[in-house]
């Protein structure tokens, strides 16, 4: 998921709406966690085209991806040529995304796992443990390939660091590339990698790798963060994105008609589907990335700039990383102890009622959470960022 502060610089000027976006990306994904109306329990066909439709909200994660690569490149080109390019960079990532990550890991693996017998229940302090013997993948953000050798998720609370993991390899390698590469050698990288890791995804699955495999590791997911990376670089020429308007409306376009054929085609846009994994994923890089350039270019007075842009967008975005670590054990709290699907409200046939309701609950309490940990922890360490300056912008 994409960490970059949210008024970070990528073509010299301010864009408050990719706050807005960033806060759809976390918001689809605490729909797909948060949704326990799946399609093998639904109740009604209602509720089973329901289920089958919110499941897209896996997705969310792949705007991250794109978003983190438009931020990051962006930054990157634009700290070329000035003093301190790798510790900068290094130092305001670490502010930003070690802190809180650390803090969950400890919770995680080092803390629950020793509390008294009785205060966590006993099958939580289990799956607590299907990870022992790989915790070091975790602390070095290599949760990924551990959970890919596994062939199975393991940690109830640290599954997610999956894709904490993909940006934090992408981290370590893309300043160096950038900083040895001009901008069109970069620009041809970028289109090398989109086309790659659609390959390398056909040939896992050709060797009998498995999806989850295929789903974690780097290789196969740097299509979403090249496109993000493509395009804060083709923002950087004199023609800029506003010249790629037209294309961008076509890539929604186009992407949404694919996603629907593949949804109508397979009966559900499942993430571990090979279909998916070979073609969806690059029509996922296709919709995010051209409605990333919508976004960009979108001017005030329209209906997607007053979406992007508004108060309640914008501050899923500037949470969204704490609510990307919480939001997992805090739905969990909520389903084992408090409200269970089998608990919904049913009106008319349909548990949906009752689904909106565990979404309000579940989402309050990560939100509740998010801004504790926000205003209490991370904006503090967050102003150590200054002695640390970022990259100039264009002029």
């Amino acid at each position: 998921m994409s960490r970059a502060l949210s008024t970070e610089k990528t073509d010299g000027r301010q864009i408050p709406a990719l706050d807005g976006l960033r806060g759809l990306a976390i918001l689809l994904v605490m729909l797909f966690h948060q949704t326990l109306i799946k399609p093998g329990n639904a109740i009604s066909l209602t509720d089973d085209v329901f289920s089958r439709i919110v499941e897209f909200g896996w997705s969310g994660v792949d705007l991250f991806f794109v978003l983190s690569g438009f931020l990051i490149t962006g930054i990157l080109f634009d700290a070329k040529g000035r003093a301190h390019y790798f510790r900068n960079f290094y130092a305001r990532r670490t502010l930003r995304i070690f802190p809180l990550y650390y803090a969950v890991l400890v919770l995680s693996l080092v803390i629950l796992p020793n509390l008294p017998a009785g205060l966590v229940p006993a099958d939580k302090v289990a799956s607590f443990g299907r990870i022992e013997g790989d915790e070091i993948w975790y602390w070095l953000y290599l949760s990924n390939f551990s959970i890919a050798k596994a062939g199975m998720w393991r940690h109830g609370i640290l599954d997610i660091s999956w894709s904490l993991a993909i940006e934090e390899q992408f981290y370590l390698i893309w300043p160096t590339v950038v900083y040895f590469l001009g901008r069109v050698a970069l620009m041809r990288v970028c289109v090398g990698l989109i086309l790659l890791a659609p390959v390398i995804r056909a040939t896992l699955l050709w060797l009998g790798a498995d999806p989850l495999a295929v789903y974690c590791v780097t290789p196969a997911r740097m299509d979403l963060l090249a496109a993000g990376g493509f395009l804060a670089l083709l923002a950087r020429d004199p023609v800029g994105l506003e010249a790629r308007l037209p294309w961008a409306r076509a890539g929604v376009a186009a992407g949404i008609a694919s996603l629907a054929g593949i949804l109508v085609w397979r009966g559900e846009l499942d993430a571990m589907d090979p279909v998916v994994q070979v073609v969806g994923y690059s029509l996922i890089a296709l919709l995010y990335a051209s409605l990333l350039v919508l976004t960009v270019q979108s001017r005030p007075g329209t209906a997607l700039h007053g979406f992007f842009t508004s108060r309640g967008m914008r501050m899923f975005g500037r949470y969204s990383y704490a609510l990307y670590l919480f939001h997992l054990p805090l739905r969990a709290v909520i389903r084992d102890s408090v409200y269970h699907r089998t608990d919904f409200l049913v009106l008319f046939g349909s548990q949906i009622p009752g689904q909106l309701i565990f979404y309000v609950a579940a989402t309050a309490l990560a939100l509740v959470f998010a801004l504790a940990s926000w205003y209490l922890f991370e904006s503090h360490l967050l102003r150590l960022k200054r002695f640390f300056p970022s990259g100039k912008p264009l002029a």
